[in-house]
């Protein structure tokens, strides 16, 4: 097929054979001391071998005590980064390594160490301790620093080095007039800000001779106080002058209180950053940030807005992604559904990732042995993302797969949860395997609830139920005048203009900032905190939302009785009427396990998985669906 996205590109001498990159993300596959595994091998291959035209490696930390990210800082881990090089040359993909100083963000295992800063302004994130200013001396010892790591990267055999000016690291809070308070040469003006980041390209040129460096920023640092996309296209051209040979723009720092990765930004809503930069520049400019699906990134090519595409968790939930996109295979992309919680939710907690529809990845390895010693017959019992996921890899693996779904399409809850403007994405769940399932050669059943003796007249050798859970009915005078969330998001409820939603949870915000689009909600948990099950990275933007559409929420709230036209309350300062005409339980699930009892000792394997084992995440599901297509 003919797109932009895959015709070649030059920069600085490297000839790249498409404008897919995969930017720099960390993974935590490294090992502790941040040397290169074979898991992070197997990773890049992966990606590799599925098409990608450009990988960034990343991050890599130039001083020995930060936590976190790959370890450039010494010479001896040249043989092992020159080995992920290796991977992508075998592959002809051109590559390079991020180079990293955390600066006043950074986390140590030394209780002793003092992060370091332009200025001594705490971050409101990470450490939040007070960083000590940096002297001249310690500037051009830095500057070294990032020098001799090009130079590393060099002799490892990458086709070039990137700097991280973003996110809010060191080089970003020098840019910053809201980190930089300096009134010697590396603070005031724009000049004088981006002095620090100059000084470190003429050093790696003096040290690396004719060796491309690139450079990501924030188009805008969405921090108060901080550059915005005015600043940042005079800092890009003042960096385009100091030899940067390619900038990769994402949106924001760490610290912004703004959207940036979650369901909330639209899709490829972060491009008009990259296409203002290019504005300024004429070397080539990389966007970044929700560009989930190789149509959003062609469009944003054939817009001029930018010269390639960065594409990291895309590339997690699908690594064949550039392949199936050459070859037409569109409604074969695993898409990435900015859910965050494998992700972005265990980076912030110094775990591995994993992926909510891909379980697979960082077992790339396990993945190329997956061959069924004999072949059997299994009937998976529920279409939702965990039935899927079984059935889509012990289909692979060679087995006879029968899936039974009860509805009209695949995707389970995640249908419903789609409706909400927080998880709209979900949807492509299920798209995705009412594609893919049949090409596998899965049966599928639709419109079927599973019986006993459905499923024993399939003469299965293996069963797994998955059959997920259904909305817990809490035992509370007059419960029969509420409607469940479920029912409010498949649209199958009457709900009235004022709305109390009982549970604040995930699926409570869900139905919430449904519903607050045009009616007056309250949001009421027995929790202190409202989204208490939301991961980390996501649970702010929800609540800002929320807020956002006026959403009511009260914590440590609980109702004790549901009127025709009122939730009573009991609350810390005691019992309260809550007005409205809809009262809507979001107060959590039961498993649906009663199929499972009766098939015990009926078949010679029987499997449960998902909620319908006990109600958790999603996430939760596919993984231990992955788990079990390994073992059967």
């Amino acid at each position: 097929m003919d797109m932009k996205l895959f015709e070649p590109i030059e920069i600085e001498g490297m000839r790249i054979k498409n404008r897919i990159v995969l930017p720099a993300g960390e993974t935590n596959y490294h090992s502790p001391e941040g040397g290169v595994t074979e898991k992070l091998l197997e990773f890049y291959r992966e990606r590799a071998k599925g098409g990608i035209g450009f990988a960034v490696v990343g991050i890599a930390k130039i001083e020995p005590h930060f936590f976190g990210g790959l370890s450039i800082y010494d010479d001896r881990f040249i043989p092992d980064l020159a080995k992920i090089a290796e991977v992508f040359h075998e592959y002809d993909v051109r590559c390079a390594v991020q180079l990293w100083h955390p600066g006043r963000y950074e986390i140590s295992f030394d209780p002793e160490r003092v992060p370091v800063a332009p200025s001594p302004i705490p971050p409101p994130i990470f450490s939040r301790r007070t960083p000590k200013e940096l002297t001249k001396e310690e500037i051009l010892k830095i500057e070294e620093e990032f020098a001799e790591a090009a130079l590393r990267a060099k002799k490892a055999g990458f086709d070039a080095v990137e700097l991280i000016g973003s996110a809010g690291y060191l080089i970003s809070q020098f840019f910053s007039p809201a980190t930089n308070k300096r009134t010697d040469e590396y603070g005031g003006s724009i000049e004088n800000r981006a002095r620090f980041a100059v000084e470190i390209i003429e050093r790696i040129r003096e040290k690396c001779g004719n060796f491309p460096i690139m450079i990501r920023i924030p188009g805008d640092e969405f921090v108060e106080g901080g550059n915005t996309v005015r600043e940042m296209k005079l800092i890009a051209k003042i960096l385009e002058n100091a030899g940067i040979c390619a900038i990769n723009v994402m949106a924001g720092w760490h610290e912004s209180r703004k959207p940036l990765t979650t369901m909330l930004v639209p899709r490829g809503g972060f491009a008009y950053l990259a296409e203002e930069i290019k504005k300024s520049v004429s070397v080539p400019v990389i966007a970044s940030h929700r560009i989930n699906d190789p149509m959003i990134a062609e469009k944003i090519l054939q817009e001029g807005k930018a010269d390639m595409v960065a594409m990291f968790r895309a590339l997690i939930a699908d690594p064949e992604l550039p392949k199936k996109a050459k070859e037409g295979r569109f409604d074969e992309i695993r898409i990435c559904i900015a859910c965050n919680q494998g992700c972005m939710d265990n980076v912030m907690q110094g775990l591995p990732i994993t992926c909510l529809v891909n379980p697979a990845v960082g077992r790339e390895a396990e993945l190329r042995r997956l061959k069924a010693k004999e072949k059997k017959k299994v009937v998976i019992v529920g279409g939702g993302p965990g039935g899927c996921m079984a059935a889509e890899f012990l289909a692979k693996k060679g087995h006879e797969v029968v899936l039974f779904e009860k509805d009209s399409k695949l995707g389970g809850q995640f249908n419903v949860a789609a409706n909400s403007p927080l998880a709209y994405e979900f949807a492509e769940v299920g798209k995705y395997f009412m594609n893919v399932l049949p090409k596998l050669g899965v049966k599928i059943y639709y419109n079927t609830v599973a019986t006993a003796e459905k499923v024993l007249a399939e003469k299965p050798d293996a069963v797994i139920i998955a059959v997920g859970a259904s909305p817990l009915i809490p035992k509370i005078p007059g419960v029969e005048n509420a409607v469940t969330a479920f029912e409010v998001l498949k649209g199958t409820a009457k709900v009235g203009s004022k709305v109390v939603v009982i549970g604040g949870g995930g699926v409570g915000c869900d139905v919430a900032a449904m519903l607050a689009e045009n009616r007056k909600v309250t949001l009421i948990d027995m929790l202190p905190k409202i989204g208490a099950d939301i991961g980390v990275s996501t649970r702010w933007t929800v609540l800002l939302y929320l807020r956002e559409k006026k959403v009511e929420m009260l914590t440590e709230t609980k109702a004790i009785e549901i009127k025709s036209n009122a939730v009573v309350v009991e609350t810390p300062n005691g019992i309260r009427e809550l007005e409205c005409d809809t009262a809507v339980l979001a107060v959590g699930t039961k498993p649906n396990d009663g199929l499972f009892d009766e098939l015990s000792g009926k078949v010679k394997e029987l499997y449960k998985i998902g909620d319908c084992v006990k109600p958790r995440k999603a996430i939760d599901a596919t993984a231990e669906a992955f788990e079990l297509a390994l073992n059967i």
